[in-house]
């Protein structure tokens, strides 16, 4: 008798235990904790195989996690909603058609059973346009030579990024002149003159806008202002990099134009602000979160940051070679999907010594640092005064103005040179007409913007 109350006992022990460790499973699910929820909802339905409910739940919660093997085998056995979730994977799998199948299923099945209100439908409509972008870019995939891939620490992985001097570094929060709001995370890009910061700061509703600010004369440094409304699209735009030219911005957004996560983007400045942003396609962008893309005209390589191979704490840095001109993959090339999302580095290397000359010119360019080029100023003002640096201006403002202009000189010599390339080049490529009146239009507007500066330099010192 004493051994079947204990029985009973422990029966019933079991049965609270199961049910707590399943309450809790969901309460983690229901929070976005699916790591944690995964044992008590595994316990769950090994108890309950047929609950089509809970091999949902367990199925996205593996999704989540990004174990996909597991999360397919039991939204294989879920409810109608779980076709959603085995849509999403396909998708992250580069399946388009696979993912667009799922999802006419799903809406077929509502269909079936009359249900006249969709719990999913804003994730599907979300989904279709990922899809449809996705395709679009799977159309042009840009073909270059990757010459590394390196697995790195999230928390720290700006180190990984070796610069020359020319192209200016990236730095931690760290640097920012104190009392500087930023946005966590986010990376610091300083230029080359060391004279201008660029970063992501939270804005009134807690997106993240690019901010920059000058140093002045005296080593201060002004009040951070916004790189531009249209760089965020209202959602984060974070992670900037700022070439030389002073007219090309990398930098990562999570918006609606986003395959997922962050991408990322391209924008130049046309004289008076950074134009609409560009998402600069595959391989660059993935479902996945892709960012910090920078590129070192003085050693050949381009570097950016990824998770899309999902290394729990780590993330991977690919570094590549950057082309003059975009050249695509044809679209019918076999495997296509593997070159975008970048399977294998191996693939898109002609040779091992493309590898070698690049590292060879990053070790070259850090062993050898130099000095960079001030463009030569000379303002005549009204009172007789010929000022050729900011030292010499009284005006605090007029000093903060004089920086700005010398940086739009730069911004303007840098831009009259890659003209003049271009226009050397177009006796041999003559595609090149496009490229060519982009940058004559930019130089326009860079030499109007020079020219406004210093005017504005003569008036704060004169007024």
């Amino acid at each position: 008798m004493k051994q079947i109350c204990f029985f009973i006992i422990f029966i019933i022990g079991s049965v609270m235990v199961s049910a707590q460790s399943l309450a809790d499973a969901e309460a983690a699910f229901g929070q976005g904790d699916y790591a944690d929820a995964i044992p008590g909802l595994k316990a769950a339905v090994d108890a309950k195989p047929r609950d089509a409910a809970l091999q949902h739940k367990l199925g996205v919660a593996y999704m989540r996690t990004g174990n996909y093997k597991s999360a397919l085998a039991h939204l294989a056995k879920g409810t109608s909603e779980s076709k959603v979730a085995e849509a999403e994977i396909a998708f992250m799998e580069y399946r388009f058609d696979d993912a667009e199948e799922l999802l006419d299923k799903y809406e077929a099945a509502l269909k079936k059973a009359r249900k006249k209100a969709d719990p999913l439908a804003a994730e599907v409509e979300a989904l279709r346009g990922r899809i449809d972008a996705a395709r679009n870019m799977l159309d042009r995939v840009e073909k270059i030579v990757v010459v590394d891939s390196i697995a790195v620490d999230k928390e720290d992985f700006l180190r990984a990024y070796r610069l020359s001097r020319e192209a200016g570094s990236l730095r931690s929060v760290d640097a920012l002149p104190q009392g500087m709001e930023a946005a966590e995370p986010t990376a610091v890009y300083v230029t080359p003159a060391a004279d201008r910061m660029i970063w992501a700061a939270p804005d009134a509703n807690e997106n993240f806008r690019l901010v920059q600010t000058f140093r002045l004369d005296d080593g201060s440094w002004e009040e951070p202002r916004p790189l531009g409304d249209a760089l965020g699209e209202g959602a984060d735009a974070n992670y900037p990099f700022l070439m030389p030219d002073g007219v090309t911005l990398y930098f990562a957004n999570d918006g609606e134009n986003s395959l997922g996560g962050y991408d990322i983007f391209l924008s130049r400045f046309d004289g008076e602000q950074f134009l609409q942003p560009q998402n600069v396609g595959m391989p660059y962008n993935s479902p996945y979160d892709d960012y910090m893309m920078a590129v070192d005209e003085a050693t050949g390589a381009g570097w950016w940051a990824t998770d899309r191979n999902r290394l729990d704490d780590s993330i991977t840095i690919y570094i590549f070679v950057p082309q003059e001109l975009r050249i695509n993959y044809p679209v019918d090339t076999p495997s296509l999907p593997q070159f975008a999302l970048l399977t294998s580095v191996a693939v898109t290397q002609q040779s091992g010594d493309e590898r070698t000359a690049v590292f060879d010119r990053i070790n070259e360019a850090l062993s050898q640092p130099k000095p960079v080029a001030v463009p030569s100023v000379r303002l005549s003002l009204p009172d007789g005064r010929v000022v050729t640096a900011s030292s010499q201006l009284h005006s605090q403002q007029a000093r903060s103005l004089m920086n700005r202009y010398v940086d739009a000189l730069r911004n303007l010599e840098s831009c009259t040179k890659r003209l003049d390339q271009l226009r050397k080049d177009y006796k041999s490529d003559t595609t090149l007409a496009a490229s060519i009146r982009q940058a004559e239009s930019e130089e326009s507007n860079l030499r109007r913007n020079a020219a406004r500066l210093r005017n504005e330099v003569i008036s704060a010192e004169c007024n």
